[in-house]
């Protein structure tokens, strides 16, 4: 038992550097916006929606999709070692991933040259995979209500007298 609450302290102790990390990164993106004077409250309303759909999209690659599977695997196979236990917690759990994710698309989108694009490209994404989810959806309750109509038919038929 003892070696169990070693394991956790040691990983609380990681988890705890990760956010001493993103804290750093939070303070030196707010100094750079500052220095090239971005002013984050003047976004607009349809910037914020690209922006979040952007982080959806990027958290659900990095967090579900199967283009990433091999680096989710990669992560996985090394997470005896406590750097990769912690960046493992982070990708497999889309809440985490996507308050890293958004950092990284308002850094991209603000910071560096033709990052709109990237955002863009994401954002659109986001929305066809929206599509993508009510299509399946639709079909599948489509197909149910088909199915329960031929139940109910195939009951009728079986209840009529020959």
């Amino acid at each position: 038992m003892y070696e169990n609450d070693n394991l956790s302290g040691r990983h609380k102790f990681w988890n705890f550097l990760a956010t001493i990390i993103y804290i750093i990164l939070f303070i030196l993106t707010g100094y750079i916006f500052k220095r090239k004077e971005i002013n984050i409250e003047e976004i607009r309303l349809w910037e914020m929606f690209l922006l979040a759909l952007a982080t959806y999209r990027l958290t659900r690659i990095l967090v579900f999709d199967k283009i990433f599977k091999f680096f989710r695997d990669f992560i996985r196979s090394k997470s005896k070692l406590y750097l990769f236990y912690v960046v493992r917690e982070i990708i497999t759990c889309p809440w985490c991933a996507g308050v890293w994710t958004a950092m990284l698309i308002v850094v991209v989108y603000f910071l560096v040259p033709y990052g709109k694009l990237l955002i863009y490209l994401l954002a659109i994404s986001g929305v066809a995979s929206f599509f993508v989810i009510f299509v399946n959806y639709f079909g599948l309750s489509t197909e149910e209500k088909q199915h329960k109509v031929r139940e109910l038919r195939e009951d009728s038929d079986y209840s009529k007298p020959e």
